[in-house]
């Protein structure tokens, strides 16, 4: 078996359409298909469903994804350990944000490792603390920055900071810097539904204060909470961080919550798997990142 039919099978998965990964490969549509074939034969099973719409890894093919990124992932392990004799450190290295996260720290990090590393190849993704979850325990990604404390399966997390979770409004709600928690009774919010880390951590607190938010819509999306928000729609409960230029341009209001403030731990998640020199080099640039730009988290009030 060649590892760049592996190669070629796992961005046929990642792009759910043979059309879109032989573009991404740079190869004709049936050269890809017959590749995949080939896997197919030699495994004498059916790797993948295939539709109008695109394809889908069977129950066999999800198997062969996980096992071909860890064995893609101990070839490259190998390139770099020998490439490291000769003093140059390189591989491809899989790193994701939460969003708030990543727009603290992935472009520094990008920066830094192309100054100190350039034989190294930074994959940089976003997603929620579920996904991003699931992706480093199979494998997907060697780093990645997550809402919460995750030691299943081997991996093997760190705190990196702390940071206050903040009232974000439209500027239309004319609200004060300071509010109280039971003004979410009477305001129009907008929350992430129950399946996201962030939602438990804002339930618990409402718990705790015995009120019941006023929240008229669950949305799972960073960027049209944003956008509603930004629209006089509603407010939402986020880091300052999240909200940089906005606040800067004057475009929403950020409140602390004075009675029942909120703080939010990011932790550094690692892949169970064994790391490349390349990922041990990348995850210590990014830990020095954290450190030198990580926001100060302010007190006061009852914290959770």
């Amino acid at each position: 078996m060649e590892t760049r039919r592996l190669h070629y099978f796992i961005e046929v998965c990642k792009a759910g359409s043979m059309t879109r990964a032989a573009a991404r490969l740079d190869l004709s549509q049936a050269a890809l298909s017959q590749q995949v074939a080939i896997l197919e034969t030699e495994f004498k099973t059916r790797l993948l469903d295939r539709s109008r719409t695109g394809v889908k890894a069977t129950p066999a093919g999800e198997m062969l994804l996980r096992e071909a990124q860890i064995i893609l992932r101990q070839v490259d392990q190998a390139r770099g350990a020998v490439t490291a004799q000769s003093g140059q450190i390189s591989g491809t290295v899989s790193v994701g944000f939460t969003a708030g996260a990543g727009a603290l720290f992935a472009v520094p990090l990008v920066q830094q490792i192309r100054r100190l590393y350039p034989q190294i190849r930074l994959h940089v993704s976003e997603g929620m603390t579920g996904e991003l979850t699931e992706r480093v325990i199979n494998g997907q990604l060697d780093l990645a920055t997550l809402l919460r404390n995750e030691d299943r399966a081997g991996v093997l997390s760190t705190p990196m900071f702390r940071e206050e979770l903040l009232l974000i409004s439209p500027t239309s709600f004319a609200l004060s810097e300071s509010v109280r928690l039971v003004e979410l009774e009477t305001l129009r919010m907008l929350l992430p539904s129950s399946r996201h880390t962030l939602r438990a951590l804002y339930d618990a607190v409402f718990r705790q204060a015995e009120i019941t938010p006023n929240i008229i819509a669950e949305i799972d999306s960073v960027s049209m909470i944003r956008s509603a928000v930004l629209a006089g729609i509603g407010a939402t409960i986020n880091p300052r961080t999240s909200w940089t230029n906005e606040l800067e341009d004057g475009l929403v209001r950020a409140s602390r919550i004075t009675d029942f403030s909120m703080h939010l731990t990011y932790w550094l998640s690692r892949s169970p798997s064994p790391p490349t020199i390349a990922a041990k080099a990348v995850c210590s640039i990014l830990e020095k990142i954290v450190a030198e730009n990580a926001p100060v988290a302010h007190t006061g009030g009852s914290a959770i």
